[in-house]
């Protein structure tokens, strides 16, 4: 008996290493949405298309709760950290129960609580994105004076068939793709952590300014794909599979370029950035309409509005903090924000490569900022002195 848990835990591991945490499943992972709200969605997206007037579907978005039309509640399960055989033991039940609804629907065989893919997010959504429009905006960009990312032959062909591989993959699912994209768009930076770590931890060189802009980037890329998990991105088993496996296998390869050199791993890295921005542009031009009529998921306005964006502020190396504050009421702002977002980490890749070049040290936006905060403070203080001063000088006169 020992014995058979011990493989059926070896297996699992597999799966749980390559972060399957998310769920779907309304029984087993309770992250979906009720019918009804499911049906609200899809009424609100049938009025997007039908309104007479932006302020007449406004009206009719604003009777409905955020949480009624995206999904909100998704969430890594568990609530504290467990040895890694029992999480993937757990994992493997949770996601095999999924894969098993989901063979069993392509054969026509549901449940009474079954919703097709057309009638859930994100297809119910109706985006678009046209691949040739994509290749244009990226010949467009490569055009403007400074907009090619110049690279070697190697991580240019790589990145070619990665781009090709996203068309193939993702025909008509933007959303899919999307999320896919931000799944990998993590790894990088989870690599340079670790890389950095490492050469500290060697005694070879240590600069933690870095480290922490790489943190700051990780998490703005985190809370990208919290919103494309909202939309309904990663609902199906089959692009979860190929996400968390790449992504294991791009972190690693990532680690082995740093290594060797980093100025190439940034590179590589800016060239992918690029990418993002060309692709989230223009699905903001083809769904703009659509875009404005529908809300910000929660997660991003609890992102963008939050009162402390400290971190949002660090990865920007190009901008001063507090000087970045995007509006966030529908979901054009979203995705808006998110290109935005993407130009940003362009910025800061080109501003490490040239760093892992010639020397020139790339920092925190607060450290940058840092002497401006002591002179208003130095500043404050000698107002409060001489406020203080002036109080006691009229006392004694009238005394």
């Amino acid at each position: 008996m020992r014995v058979t848990v011990l493989v059926v835990a070896i297996l699992a591991f597999d799966i749980q290493a390559t972060g399957f945490l998310v769920s779907w499943s309304t029984t087993s992972f309770g992250v979906n949405p009720s019918f009804t709200s499911t049906t609200r969605l899809r009424k609100s997206v049938e009025e997007a298309d039908e309104a007479p007037a932006i302020s007449e579907l406004a009206r009719n978005i604003k009777k409905k709760e955020n949480h009624d039309l995206y999904f909100e509640n998704t969430s890594y399960d568990g609530t504290k950290p467990e040895s890694a055989f029992l999480l993937a033991y757990d994992n493997f039940i949770r996601q095999g129960s999924n894969i098993a609804k989901e063979v069993a629907a392509s054969v026509g065989i549901t449940g009474k609580n079954h919703i097709p893919w057309s009638q859930m997010p994100p297809e119910c959504l109706g985006f678009s994105l046209d691949d040739e429009a994509v290749r244009e905006a990226e010949r467009e960009r490569e055009a403007r004076p400074g907009g090619k990312v110049v690279t070697n032959i190697a991580s240019q062909k790589l990145y070619d068939l990665g781009c090709f591989a996203l068309d193939e993959l993702f025909p008509g699912r933007p959303i899919a793709r999307f999320w896919f994209l931000e799944v990998i768009a993590r790894m990088p930076y989870f690599s340079y952590v670790s890389m950095l770590h490492l050469y500290e931890s060697f005694g070879w060189w240590r600069e933690p300014e870095l480290r922490k802009i790489h943190n700051a980037q990780e998490y703005n890329e985190l809370h990208h794909l919290l919103i494309m998990e909202s939309l309904g991105g990663n609902a199906r088993w089959r692009d979860r599979f190929l996400g968390s496996h790449v992504a294991i296998g791009y972190y690693w390869a990532v680690n082995a370029l740093f290594f060797f050199s980093p100025k190439a791993a940034y590179e590589f890295m800016e060239l992918l950035e690029s990418h993002a921005v060309d692709t989230y542009t223009t699905f903001l031009k083809e769904n703009e309409e659509r875009l404005k009529k529908l809300p910000a998921p929660t997660v991003a306005t609890s992102y963008y509005k939050a009162d402390d964006l400290y971190l949002f502020d660090d990865f920007q190396v190009s901008k001063t903090p507090k000087s970045r504050r995007p509006p966030c009421d529908t979901l054009y702002d979203v995705f808006k924000n998110i290109a935005e977002d993407e130009a940003e980490h362009v910025k800061t890749m080109q501003a490490c490569k040239d760093y892992a070049a010639v020397g020139d040290i790339v920092v925190s936006p607060h450290l940058n900022a840092a002497d401006s905060i002591i002179s208003e403070e130095q500043r404050k203080a000698w107002l409060d002195w001489s406020e203080e001063i002036n109080r006691a000088s009229t006392g004694e006169e009238d005394f």
